[in-house]
């Protein structure tokens, strides 16, 4: 008896980012269903991708991760954090109420997490008081700063991230983005 396949999303770290690990998302596509993944499908040009499955999620993480260093020019390692379909509707499900409420006061981001929870990477989260706002989450952690009109977006302690060991285990995704991957997964029959 062989393991159906699950559906995950599949959050790559770096690829075209800032003009940074320039990747086509239909070469990306291509060479994940050479390598076994069903119903690949990407979303943006970040590298949010959708794919099937009969792997556990870090299992998925790896071999993505493996595949984006053989086969593409990248001028650093790509982190990559795999969520399952019913985790990653569980995550958009339980943001906190007010999360993603006055885009036009502030910016949302999720943080995903690989191999930590969030409670323990919450340890190294800054939050600037009066200016920031974290909430754990299940593998994931909801972060607000100000918008970029606000004249406080320079104040917000989210980049202090990049300087500590706990950033090699995080990927972010504007909340627009997260919620319309969500989308995607909800109006797919996809396991």
């Amino acid at each position: 008896m062989t393991t159906p396949p699950k559906t995950y999303v599949v959050l790559p770290r770096g690829i075209n980012v800032g003009g940074k690990n320039k990747v086509g998302m239909a070469e990306i596509e291509k060479h994940l269903e050479a390598a076994g993944f069903g119903n690949v499908v990407s979303h943006g040009l970040a590298g949010n991708l959708m794919v099937d499955s009969t792997l556990s999620d870090d299992a998925v993480a790896a071999k993505v991760e493996k595949l984006l260093a053989d086969n593409f020019r990248l001028d650093r390692d790509v982190m990559v954090v795999a969520v399952g379909k019913a985790a990653f509707a569980k995550i958009v499900a339980e943001a906190p109420k007010e999360f993603g409420a006055d885009d036009a006061r502030y910016r949302y981001y999720v943080l995903f997490l690989k191999d930590v929870t969030a409670k323990a990477a919450m340890k190294d989260v800054e939050v600037r008081p009066e200016i920031d706002a974290a909430w754990t989450g299940l593998g994931a952690i909801y972060f607000r700063l100000p918008s970029l009109k606000s004249g406080l977006a320079t104040k917000s302690w989210l980049n202090r991230i990049t300087q500590k060991p706990l950033y090699q285990k995080v990927t972010m995704r504007n909340w627009a983005t997260t919620r319309k991957i969500a989308e995607i997964l909800a109006l797919s029959e996809r396991g």
